[in-house]
C-alpha cells in the first residue's frame, strides 16, 4: 500500500457504523476506522488525543480509494451479506455487545432515534424498528447517543434487559437481549 498502512478487512457490513443504515438499503459502502481508544464516543473525546501526524496518510489513502472508485467503468455493486453469526464463550474482554441498532446520528431530540435496526438482530428481535426513540436501557435513562454508548457499556452478552422506547409518542417497554460480536 502506497501509504503504508497494515489493513485489517471486516467484511461483516453490519457493524454499528454509519455504513449499516446504507447497507440496508443495499447501498454499497467502505467504512474507514483508525481505531478506538478510552474516551472513544464519549463528550471527552477532543482534539488532543487526534493522531495528527498519521492523519495525512489516512487522506491520503481515502483519497487515493475515492479516485479508484470514480474512475471504474462501472459503479460498483451492492453485494449482500449475511450479518456475522454472534460467539458465545469466551471472555467480555475479547468480545463487544451487540444490539442491533441502527442511530440516527443526525437527529438532535431526546432519546437516542433509531434510523433501523438489523434484521434478526437483538433490536428487532425485541420489537425495535426504524423511528423508535429509545429512552431507557438497563434502567439507565437515554438523552442522547452518549448515554446510550455508555448503557451499552452496563450491558452483559446474553442477558435480558428492559428497553424503554417512544413509538408514534406511547412509550412501550420491551426484552432485549444482547449478544456477541467479535
Amino acid at each position: 500500500m502506497p501509504v503504508g498502512f497494515d489493513i485489517l478487512i471486516q467484511e461483516d457490513p453490519y457493524l454499528p457504523t454509519d455504513s449499516a443504515a446504507f447497507n440496508l438499503v443495499s447501498v454499497p459502502t467502505l467504512q474507514m476506522f483508525t481505531g478506538s481508544h478510552e474516551d472513544y464516543h464519549r463528550p471527552s473525546d477532543d482534539a488532543g488525543l487526534i493522531n495528527y501526524e498519521d492523519l495525512d496518510r489516512v487522506a491520503q489513502l481515502g483519497a487515493l480509494i475515492v479516485h479508484k472508485v470514480a474512475n471504474l467503468e462501472e459503479a460498483p455493486q451492492f453485494v449482500a451479506a449475511a450479518p456475522g453469526a454472534p460467539e458465545r464463550g469466551g471472555s467480555r474482554d475479547a468480545a463487544r455487545v451487540y444490539t442491533g441498532t441502527i442511530p440516527d446520528y443526525a437527529s438532535d431530540i431526546e432519546g437516542l432515534l433509531l434510523g433501523g435496526v438489523i434484521e434478526g438482530g437483538p433490536a428487532a428481535v425485541a420489537g425495535l424498528q426504524a423511528g423508535d426513540v429509545i429512552v431507557e436501557l438497563a434502567s439507565l435513562t437515554i438523552t442522547n447517543i452518549y448515554d446510550y454508548m455508555y448503557a451499552l457499556d452496563a450491558l452483559k452478552i446474553d442477558e435480558p434487559v428492559k428497553v424503554v422506547f417512544v413509538r408514534d409518542g406511547e412509550r412501550h417497554e420491551a426484552t432485549l437481549t444482547p449478544r456477541a460480536r467479535r
